[in-house]
């Protein structure tokens, strides 16, 4: 079933040979961005144009590299903090079990859950409505007991967890599942976060050569 008019598609192509950005297309279309890139990866795009689309796309590196030496500045502003212990603490615990590409933590322990929430909230003082709880269950785990659980650990309303069952026909070995946290719109905190966790491993390796 075709979920786009063939219509709208040559739309995207027309406007794709004429310069403009998968971005600019993902919002003047309202269309998934992995949508646009499909149907519009390989269209061949005429020189002027593509001269202009470079140059867009130069910006937008720009604007990243900005955002990194941003977020490099910040990390060191904080370390000089009271805060000091929590944010070394939370960095090593995110260099080892947090996602590399979007701002997300999943674990099983509760209180590496519990000291990541402090450092989101009480450090980077990230806003309830962008932290993200999802609940991770096994085949033979108490649902309700399992969201309780978590609920009091993250200090999170249970109406506010996502909850997935991951049943690969095995029990799983945790007590309670697993909790993920997802910060939404989170890609300038993760920026923030390599750049303490690079700073953070820099200073161990020199101290202790």
């Amino acid at each position: 079933m075709r979920i786009h008019s063939l219509e709208k598609i040559e739309q995207l192509k027309k406007l794709r040979k004429k310069g403009l950005s998968i971005n600019e297309l993902v919002v003047k279309f309202s269309i998934p961005k992995t949508t646009v890139w499909h149907h519009v990866h390989s269209v061949k795009i005429p020189l002027g144009y593509a001269i202009i689309l470079k140059a867009k796309q130069g910006g937008s590196t720009k604007r990243r590299e900005k955002k990194i030496k941003k977020a490099q500045e910040y990390s060191k502003q904080l370390l000089k903090t009271d805060y000091r212990e929590i944010i070394i603490a939370a960095s090593m615990l995110y260099w080892g079990e947090g996602s590399k590409n979007v701002c997300e933590l999943i674990n099983s322990d509760g209180q590496i859950i519990k000291c990541y929430l402090i450092f989101l909230r009480k450090v980077l003082n990230i806003s309830e409505k962008f932290i993200k709880p999802t609940l991770r269950i096994f085949s033979g785990m108490e649902e309700k007991k399992c969201l309780n659980y978590w609920s009091d650990i993250t200090g999170i309303p249970k109406h506010r967890f996502l909850i997935r069952l991951n049943d690969g026909g095995t029990k799983g070995r945790t007590k309670f599942g697993m909790c993920r946290i997802t910060v939404r719109k989170g890609s300038d905190t993760l920026k923030l976060l390599h750049a303490i966790i690079e700073q953070v491993s820099e200073m161990i390796i020199k101290t202790n050569i």
